[in-house]
């Protein structure tokens, strides 16, 4: 699976404004939902936060992966989302998170939505794919810039 089959320029976002992982969250549901005539924000957001409370999504790093399974959902979607200031998501990093991606699956879909974290978890390991999102300038650059293939690290940061 690569990342250009479930993210989309209309998903992307930088600078998204939120003081709070409920609001980043909140935000970026709003944005996909636009996108997706089955389902709408409300019922985003609130996949979202039911598997946050089940435990943080956030992997280290400034990065957190909220992820969901929806039964309107039909195929496997991404959003990507800088936030203008990083927010708290309990990373046992202690880190703030400055980066979203997040991902809605199918109910049915378990090895694929497994497979997709473990795709982006393996993205977001690359200190140099993180820092080049992490200074994205549009919209636009953030997509570019997502769709690139990490370069490995000589050391991990």
């Amino acid at each position: 699976m690569n990342i250009d089959s479930i993210l989309v320029p209309e998903r992307t976002r930088c600078n998204l404004q939120a003081m709070s992982k409920k609001r980043a969250i909140e935000e970026a549901a709003g944005y996909i939902a636009q996108t997706l005539p089955d389902l709408t924000a409300a019922e985003i957001y609130e996949g979202l936060i039911n598997r946050e409370k089940l435990g943080t999504t956030a992997i280290g790093h400034g990065i957190a992966i909220p992820h969901c399974r929806m039964d309107k959902c039909g195929e496997t979607i991404g959003g990507l989302f800088r936030l203008s200031q990083p927010v708290d998501f309990a990373a046992f990093d202690d880190q703030p998170v400055d980066i979203m991606f997040i991902l809605i699956v199918p109910s049915e879909e378990a090895d694929e939505h497994l497979q997709t974290l473990a795709m982006l978890a393996e993205r977001f390991e690359s200190a140099g794919y993180r820092k080049k999102l992490q200074t994205a300038k549009s919209d636009r650059e953030l997509y570019e810039l997502a769709l690139q293939n990490p370069m490995p690290d000589a050391k991990q940061a």
